[in-house]
C-alpha cells in the first residue's frame, strides 16, 4: 500500500479507560488505523513517540478569545497559538464579545474571523438576547455549540436576565435541543454587596472575594437547577468553586435533571485569600478563588466523578487592566488555555490524578457534553485525528512573558511543573512540534454538535460523569 499522511509510532496511548502501546495511522484528517509498526503503513510524515504519551486531543470548553471587538486583549490568532502551545486541539469560545454572539449575524461574523485566524478547531457558544428567543433558532441553525447564560454582569455584557427570562430561554432551548451553559453567580446579590463595600471605602483585592461569596454562587445554581427541572433542558454549570454547589447538583440529578459540571485549575490549586494577598488583582477572577479547604473538597468531588470537566476559563486582559490598586477598576480573569494541561500533568506526577482521568475530564467528557463525541474526544478509527502528545517527565517553568496570549499575566507565573505537551495534531496536521507552535500549519474549522451533523443526538445521559 502507498504511504498514508501521518504515522505516530511507538506510542503509549492513554484513553479514559485504557493504556496500551500502538502505532497510529492518519489519512485525510481521520484516524485510519491503530496497530503495530508492522501492520500500519508508512507515513509521508512520521512522529516517533517513543517515551511519550498520546492522548485524545485536549478540548478547552471554556475560552474567551475576545474577537470581535476586543482584539487588543486577544484574537483568534494569538488565542489559538496559546491553545496549540498548551496541547489544546479544540476550543469552545464564549459569546461575550463586541458585538456579543447572540444572533445569526453576530455568529457569522465570529465564525468568519475564527476561520481566517484560528490554528485549532473551534466551537462557538451563543449568548442570550433578552426578550428574544427567536434568535436562538438562528444560533442553532448555524451550529452553535450551546447557549451561554450569564446570571451576573460580565466583560462585554452588562445586563443579566430576570428569573422569568431564564425559564423562558431554557424552555425554548429544551425544545430546540440546545444545551445551556451557565455562569452561576447571583447578580443582584453581588451588586448589593459591592455597593455596601464601596460605601465603607473598601477597594482592596480581598473585597472582591467578599462581594462574590459562595452564597451568591449556590443561590444562582439553585435557581438554574430549578429552571432546568421545570423545563427539561440539559444544563452545564461552568467554573464551580464549591462542594456546596456539587451537593445541590447531586440532589437535582436524583430528580432526573441532566446537569454536568466544570471546574478550573485555579480553583483546584490555589487559595484565594493567600494568592490575592500576594498578587493582588492579578488573581482577580469571577467567581473568585475560594479557600484551600474548598479546593480540597473540590478534589474529592472530582475524584468521586461528581465533576465532569475541567476548562481553563481563559480570560485575557492586558497587564495595565489587571495591575491596578483599585479592585473595582481591575479586570476579572487571566489567561489559562496554555497552562491548563501542564498544570494537570503536574498533578499526575504528584499522584493527585491519573492520566485516564485527565483524558476523561479534558477530552472525552467535554466532547460528550457538547455533542462532539466520538468525532472529537476519542482515538477511535474514523475519529478526527486530534492528538495531544506529552512528555510526562519534562520539567519547565511557567513564565508570564513567555505566554503566546497577548495577556502576559498569570497567577502561575514562576511555577515549575512536570509534564508538558510536545506535539499537538489537529485533523492530521501538526500544529505543535517539539514544543514549538507552527502558526502556518492550518486554519481551524467550526465544530458543531451532532444534532446538526448526524450520527447521534449529542446527549450524554450520565448523572455522575461517566457513561
Amino acid at each position: 500500500m502507498s504511504r498514508i499522511d501521518l504515522v505516530i509510532k511507538n506510542a503509549t496511548v492513554v484513553t479514559s479507560t485504557e493504556v496500551f502501546r500502538a502505532t497510529i495511522g492518519v489519512e485525510s484528517g481521520r484516524i485510519f488505523s491503530i496497530g503495530t509498526e508492522v501492520t500500519v503503513p508508512r507515513g509521508e510524515r512520521e512522529i516517533n513517540a517513543s517515551g511519550l504519551i498520546v492522548l485524545p486531543g485536549i478540548i478547552d470548553e471554556h475560552v474567551h478569545f475576545r474577537e470581535p471587538g476586543m482584539e487588543y486583549k486577544e484574537d483568534f490568532r494569538t488565542g489559538s497559538m496559546a491553545a496549540a502551545a498548551g496541547g489544546v486541539t479544540t476550543v469552545l469560545d464564549m459569546p461575550n464579545t463586541l458585538p456579543p454572539t447572540v444572533d445569526g449575524a453576530s455568529f457569522d461574523l465570529k465564525r468568519q474571523r475564527a476561520s481566517e485566524k484560528s490554528l485549532v478547531d473551534f466551537g462557538l457558544y451563543g449568548g442570550y438576547k433578552r426578550k428574544d428567543t427567536k434568535s436562538l433558532e438562528e444560533l442553532m441553525a448555524r451550529g452553535s455549540i450551546g447557549l451561554k447564560l450569564y446570571m451576573s454582569e460580565t466583560t462585554g455584557i452588562s445586563e443579566f436576565p430576570e428569573d422569568w427570562e431564564v425559564i423562558e430561554a431554557m424552555r425554548r432551548c429544551s425544545q430546540l435541543g440546545l444545551r445551556v451553559g451557565v455562569h452561576a453567580e447571583d447578580g443582584k446579590m453581588i451588586l448589593a454587596l459591592r455597593e455596601a463595600l464601596k460605601a465603607v471605602g473598601r477597594r482592596d483585592p480581598l473585597a472582591h472575594l467578599e462581594c462574590r461569596p459562595v452564597e451568591a454562587e449556590v443561590f444562582a445554581v439553585s435557581k438554574v437547577l430549578t429552571a432546568a427541572w421545570l423545563t427539561g433542558v440539559r444544563i452545564h454549570i461552568f467554573h464551580v468553586t464549591s462542594d456546596r454547589c456539587v451537593e445541590l447538583v447531586e440532589s437535582f440529578r436524583s430528580l432526573g435533571v441532566e446537569v454536568s459540571l466544570e471546574t478550573c485549575p485555579h480553583y483546584l490549586l490555589q487559595d484565594g485569600e493567600e494568592i490575592m494577598t500576594k498578587l493582588g488583582n492579578v488573581a482577580k477572577v469571577n467567581p473568585p478563588i475560594r479557600r484551600r479547604a474548598d479546593s480540597e473538597r473540590l478534589w474529592d468531588a472530582l475524584k468521586g466523578g461528581k465533576i465532569d470537566a475541567i476548562g481553563s476559563d481563559h480570560a485575557p486582559h492586558l497587564p495595565e487592566e489587571k495591575i491596578v490598586e483599585d479592585v473595582w477598576s481591575a479586570a476579572s480573569g487571566f489567561p489559562g488555555v496554555e497552562t491548563m494541561l501542564p498544570l494537570m500533568l503536574d498533578q499526575v506526577n504528584k499522584g493527585k490524578i491519573s492520566l485516564n482521568e485527565v483524558v476523561r475530564l479534558m477530552s472525552e467528557n467535554p466532547a460528550r457534553i457538547w455533542g462532539l463525541y466520538p468525532r472529537k474526544g476519542s482515538l477511535n478509527i474514523g475519529s478526527d485525528a486530534d492528538m495531544t502528545i506529552v512528555d510526562i517527565r519534562l520539567v519547565r517553568r511557567i513564565s508570564a512573558d513567555g505566554l503566546h496570549s497577548k495577556s502576559k499575566v498569570t497567577p502561575f507565573d514562576g511555577l515549575t511543573v512536570k509534564g508538558w505537551p510536545v506535539y499537538a495534531v489537529v485533523r492530521g496536521e501538526i500544529v505543535l512540534e517539539g514544543g514549538e507552535v507552527l502558526e502556518g500549519a492550518r486554519r481551524g474549522e467550526l465544530v458543531v454538535p451532532m444534532r446538526l451533523g448526524g450520527g447521534g443526538s449529542g446527549r450524554i445521559g450520565y448523572p455522575s460523569g461517566t457513561e
